[in-house]
């Protein structure tokens, strides 16, 4: 084509054309897990062995037969709650982390600079988000197919304390 367009001023606009990292230099997501804090790289392991677990218990009692009682409904249920909050904690350590890097560097960093911060805090946030979502919905399934069984069962025996109670009052 031609030469760039000069402005008024005599200043050539600058280069707009985007250029892409050569391939062994680009950041994947194993990258960012091998590339992690170690604190956030053992979050990052937790939360993958959680959800690994989760999804056994889950297949493991969708196998089972729906008149047996089913296991792992304890660990789903901690899961559901916790796995978030673990995921948003790894994130809120990386970010930390990494604005206690940027106020010591001099000259200011850049966004190439902070992006494997920010994919460290985005990953650790998406297993945390993700094992919350396994264990939610395998809880639930499980307990939904159990219902039927716990209301065709018989009740409860009375504990010593009601049939007391009833007696005396």
């Amino acid at each position: 084509m031609g030469a760039p367009a000069l402005a008024a001023d005599g200043v050539s606009p600058p280069d707009t054309a985007v250029t892409l990292v050569a391939p062994e230099y680009r950041l994947a997501i194993g990258g960012v897990v091998t590339h992690a804090k170690p604190l956030i790289m053992l979050i990052f392991v937790g939360l993958i062995v959680a959800i690994a677990y989760a999804a056994f218990v889950y297949v493991r009692g969708f196998a089972t037969q729906r008149g047996r009682p089913v296991g792992g409904l304890t660990f789903l249920s901690a899961l559901a709650a916790g796995g978030p909050l673990i995921g948003l904690f790894g994130a809120a350590y990386g970010v930390l982390d990494m604005c206690i890097g940027i106020a010591n560097k001099r000259p200011p960093a850049t966004l190439i600079m902070l992006a494997p911060g920010y994919a460290e805090a985005m990953l650790s946030i998406t297993l945390g988000l993700l094992a919350g979502a396994i264990a939610v919905i395998g809880h639930r399934h499980l307990t939904g197919r159990a219902q039927p069984i716990a209301q065709t069962a018989p009740a409860a025996p009375e504990s010593p304390a009601t049939h007391l109670a009833r007696a005396m009052g």
